[in-house]
């Protein structure tokens, strides 16, 4: 009798448990992902720390930013208002949080991002350089390409700080504001839009009961941040080449700084096997409003095809999308030409507004921005010859002569070493450009193959042509 009663009682205590735990689920619902995430690392915090209360930094970073400490210790802080800072009470990390996953203007992004990487009324250049490494490090981890490097990372990082700071230590927070608006305007977005993402969505694991942050690292393309995609079929010469123009630490701080003709993605997200991923990814992609990147294709490089005007127009000319020129001169001078339209001879000034002329080195920064910057004329007579790039015709910022030997920089001069173009339209707008030059090809060809007959020699160009050289031409009557 005993047994079969305890019997009865487990049995009877098994719906209880059941119906606990869907009384438990259901309250969850009626929580808010702040209020999950702020529960969860409570929780956290006692079972690891003996902490009878609040949110500790350690946890706080363990499981939100196992990969990158940094921003994780500098985010606490600013959560809990204070430096140097342990532990934070519930109530206010969840009001903070809820903060931070609210509607924010860009300039709010910035004050909140500048006060947490500095100080409350200024910020140093080292500071400010831990937070572009920050930034840069993010997107790189979730690059679509996979995880990147650059050999050129310091020395692209220090020329935006150099650019901002002209060789001062520290500036205010209000001028910082003022320079990134200016220079960069997306900068802050990347690193601000990933932690929306984390603070956002980290319950669910906790939800999931995945204790090991490195197991439940999201895949890549649900934090794709925009950075453009450099084209492969050229990747074996930009890495052999002893002076690369285009290090992807650059279009990293481009994609920043450029407006978003440039750096446009495409609306396909790469084909999964999982329904269900394919469904989260796509869900998260438009909370965040991410794509897939754009590519960048290599039209021009002077190191492979040759430096000259002929080359130039030759491999650039017929691109309908816009392009991004790159130039390098002496004294490490680099700078970067981007055109809203194809290349096209005029004797006039052409481009939309979003055409943008930048310093890249030694210090970054955008020389000007607007429409109608852009001339190139080699064969119109009585006009002048070469590349112009600038809002003034009187004074554009940079020019460069018929011969593609020197380039002027504000009327000084400089040799030019190298220049490569690169397209950021569509696949499609290559596909039509490289046709194009098929047919330009056949035409060739079959010029080549077409018979003067003795009657049309007398008026053949070719006939003055050999004239003029003292060649005998008798023998066509």
């Amino acid at each position: 009798m005993g047994n079969s009663h305890s019997t009865s009682n487990s049995r009877g205590s098994a719906p209880k448990t059941t119906s606990n735990r869907l009384q438990v689920k259901a309250a969850e619902l009626e929580l808010s992902p702040t209020e999950l995430l702020t529960k969860a690392l409570t929780q956290k915090t006692s079972d690891e720390e003996g902490l009878p209360s609040g949110i500790s930094c350690s946890t706080f970073n363990k499981y939100l930013f196992p990969h990158y400490p940094d921003l994780g210790i500098r985010l606490f802080n600013y959560i809990a208002g204070k430096p140097n800072s342990k532990i934070t009470t519930c109530s206010n990390f969840k009001a903070q949080i809820e903060k931070l996953l609210s509607i924010l203007s860009d300039d709010q992004q910035r004050q909140i991002y500048l006060v947490m990487f500095g100080d409350n009324q200024s910020i140093s250049n080292e500071q400010f350089r831990n937070l572009l490494l920050v930034i840069y490090k993010i997107a790189m981890f979730h690059y679509p390409e996979g995880p990147q490097s650059c050999r050129q990372l310091f020395r692209t990082v220090q020329a935006v700080v150099e650019g901002a700071y002209h060789r001062k230590d520290e500036l205010s927070i209000g001028y910082m504001k003022t320079w990134i608006e200016r220079n960069t305007p997306r900068l802050i977005n990347l690193l601000h839009r990933y932690v929306v993402h984390i603070l956002g969505t980290s319950h669910v694991h906790f939800r999931d009961n995945f204790s090991c942050p490195r197991a439940r690292s999201l895949p890549s393309l649900e934090l794709e941040l925009s950075t453009p995609v450099l084209e492969k079929d050229c990747s074996h010469f930009w890495e052999s080449s002893s002076h690369p123009l285009l290090p992807v630490s650059q279009v990293w701080i481009l994609a920043s700084t450029l407006p978003t003709l440039y750096t446009k993605p495409s609306h396909e997200l790469v084909q999964t096997h999982s329904a269900s991923l394919l469904q989260a990814t796509n869900h998260i992609a438009k909370f965040l409003d991410l794509n897939y990147p754009s590519h960048w294709a290599l039209l021009y490089n002077s190191n492979q095809h040759g430096l000259g005007p002929n080359r130039f127009l030759h491999h650039v000319m017929n691109y309908k999308g816009p392009t991004l020129t790159f130039l390098r001169a002496e004294q490490d001078l680099e700078f970067c030409i981007g055109s809203t339209h194809e290349w096209h001879e005029t004797q006039y000034y052409w481009g939309g507004e979003e055409c943008t002329i930048i310093q890249i080195l030694p210090n970054y920064h955008v020389l000007e921005r607007g429409g109608k910057s852009m001339y190139l004329n080699f064969t119109i007579r009585g006009y002048p010859h070469g590349i112009k790039a600038g809002k003034d015709p009187r004074a554009p910022i940079l020019e460069i002569d018929d011969s593609f030997a020197l380039i002027q920089f504000c009327k000084v001069p400089y040799k030019l070493l190298s220049i490569e173009v690169w397209g950021c339209g569509t696949p499609k707008e290559r596909e039509v450009q490289l046709d194009i030059r098929k047919w330009q090809v056949k035409e060739a060809e079959k010029q080549r193959d077409v018979k003067v007959k003795s009657c049309d020699w007398g008026n053949h160009p070719d006939r003055y042509l050999l004239e003029l050289a003292r060649t005998p031409s008798s023998n066509f009557g």
